[in-house]
């Protein structure tokens, strides 16, 4: 009884620490994840630092199942509130891939990132941190992130200064931005639904268009035959 005690213990013991990512695997998939949340929310060069970052201190702490929407992932979240604009943490919160980035499929970590994307594709760069940066600010009582200004350049090459969703709580706090998920995603889904309608509504017009353009001027390249 005693033995199999200690071998149902060492077998347990297997599986957290293979769960477990390695540095390698949470950095890849860290980088892989941050690229395209760069990509969808328009990231500047800091906040895709910072969000590297705070991914993979995500990605490092996870060991089981349970930690996959625990201590952790609330700091993620919350933390992230304090890089992304409102409007990017808006999308952020309706975006299921960004927002739960890893779920528990048939006993094995899933990367739903993965199924929106292929697994070579990159939009940018490694951030600048990628070599440097090993993980350890979320072992402080205070955020590494709240106050900080990120400033960029947007695709026209114009200056931006990202104002943070959230600036006041500090971590380990209960505050969270004003903004909810069940309201950023009704609000994906309102904004969805316009855009269907505008769609709808220039085809429909389209279609009810007078063939040849204006009928004042005749058809194109309508000239009599003499």
């Amino acid at each position: 009884m005693k033995r199999m005690i200690m071998t149902l213990t060492m077998a347990l013991v297997f599986t957290i620490s293979a769960q477990a990512f390695s540095y390698s695997s949470a950095r890849s998939r860290a980088l892989f994840l941050t690229d395209k949340m760069a990509y969808e929310l328009n990231l500047t060069d800091d906040q895709y630092d910072a969000c590297y970052e705070i991914n993979l201190d995500y990605m490092l702490n996870i060991s089981v199942q349970g930690d996959l929407f625990g201590n952790y992932w609330s700091l993620r979240n919350q933390e992230l509130s304090y890089v992304l604009s409102p409007s990017q943490y808006r999308v952020f919160l309706a975006t299921e891939y960004f927002y739960r980035p890893i779920s528990w499929v048939s006993n094995k970590f899933h990367f739903l990132i993965y199924d929106r994307y292929p697994k070579n594709r990159f939009f940018r760069s490694a951030p600048r941190v990628y070599d440097t940066y090993r993980g350890g600010n979320r072992t402080y009582n205070h955020s590494a992130y709240q106050g900080r200004s990120f400033i960029g350049k947007d695709k026209n090459n114009k200056v931006i200064d990202r104002q943070p969703a959230n600036r006041k709580s500090n971590v380990g706090s209960n505050n969270t931005p004003q903004l909810t998920r069940r309201e950023a995603i009704k609000e994906s889904r309102n904004n969805t639904e316009r855009q269907r309608a505008q769609f709808s509504q220039r085809s429909q017009s389209q279609n009810n268009a007078p063939a040849g353009g204006n009928s004042n001027r005749g058809s194109f390249g309508g000239s009599k035959k003499r």
